[in-house]
């Protein structure tokens, strides 16, 4: 029970992940770190990750449900007693005049996040959009804290622009750093993000041409940009075919087979539903960023909205009085 917090000297970046929260006992030397969950689902969902621990690399294929929260909404947030995963909104998103819009359905992050999590779902990452960041460059540092403490796998994209960025981003304990074409300012981010950690994972934004920030950026020739970053070294690339964006129509057949002629593995997101994994996983992807909203992850939120709107009524009988009423003078 001679507990005391352990003391690191190394970590997924240098001098700044050195403390991973563990706890080592100074009479046996064993090290352990102490978890806390908040419902009993959370606890079962961590169980059912454990027996994922050790997978066969070959076989992996990512399903990462796409999480955006606004958070600009959040910044003039008045002190409120609740946890913030139960104010912030994940809401639909779309391609819209050359940004990525909050539009269409908005629900409670927690509630979302235990509907993509349940045993009906079984994520086991999710991939966070802070949409001010990327859309304006203005993440909100504190609000993203508090969600990504929340114990997931989160692959967060925070709008990247500089190498502090990439800090910052794992600073947050993710699971992984998302640098998106999109909002970096060139190829050497994508080159100094990978000389700093091995989490970090490379989105091209595509809308008829790779999209950057300024012509001068980079190439805008899919083939082009994927051969430049596996020559620096990714293996994974996330590619967001933009225009397909929260339609849940599916894959462009055209961007799959461009995909597929190339020499990387591609985890593909822009329309993409549950009814479309089992093509693209044939098809050699890597993986699949699903679309906000899907038609079952609808079906689960509808349930769970159920379930707390029957559980918010309680029933009682009223008893009856006995007294007589007061005399009037």
């Amino acid at each position: 029970m001679d507990t005391h917090p352990t003391l690191l000297f190394g970590g997924p970046l240098p001098w700044v992940n050195h403390n991973d929260g563990s706890y080592e006992c100074r009479n046996c030397g064993k090290k352990a770190v102490p978890l806390s969950f908040d419902t009993s689902e959370d606890l079962k969902a961590f169980q059912r990750s454990l027996t994922s621990n050790i997978r066969d690399e070959s076989r992996i294929f990512y399903h990462i449900p796409i999480l955006p929260v606004d958070t600009f909404t959040l910044f003039r947030l008045p002190v409120i007693d609740l946890p913030i995963r139960q104010i912030a909104d994940v809401t639909g998103a779309e391609w819209r005049n050359g940004r990525i819009e909050p539009v269409g359905q908005k629900a409670k992050f927690n509630h979302y996040w235990r509907a993509v999590s349940s045993s009906r779902y079984s994520a086991r990452e999710i991939a966070l959009w802070d949409l001010s960041g990327i859309r304006d460059g203005h993440p909100n540092f504190e609000v993203l804290k508090k969600l990504v403490r929340s114990r997931y796998q989160v692959w967060l994209d925070l709008g990247m622009r500089s190498i502090q960025d990439v800090f910052d981003s794992f600073t947050m304990d993710v699971s992984r750093g998302l640098i998106g074409t999109l909002t970096a300012p060139g190829l050497e981010l994508f080159e100094e993000a990978f000389e700093l950690t091995e989490n970090a994972v490379p989105i091209i934004y595509h809308d008829e041409k790779v999209l950057w920030p300024s012509r001068r950026s980079g190439s805008e020739k899919l083939e082009t940009v994927v051969k430049e970053l596996v020559d620096i070294g990714y293996e994974e690339i996330g590619v967001i075919d933009l225009p397909r964006l929260g339609k849940k129509s599916g894959p462009d057949n055209d961007m799959v087979a461009r995909l597929e002629r190339l020499d990387a593995k591609f985890i593909l997101g822009g329309g993409i539903t549950e009814a479309d994994v089992d093509g693209l996983r044939s098809s050699g992807m890597r993986g699949v960023f699903l679309d906000p909203f899907t038609p079952i992850i609808d079906d689960l939120l509808e349930e769970r909205e159920s379930a707390l709107s029957s559980e918010s009524f309680t029933t009682f009988e009223k008893s009856v009085s006995n007294s007589r009423p007061a005399p009037v003078d």
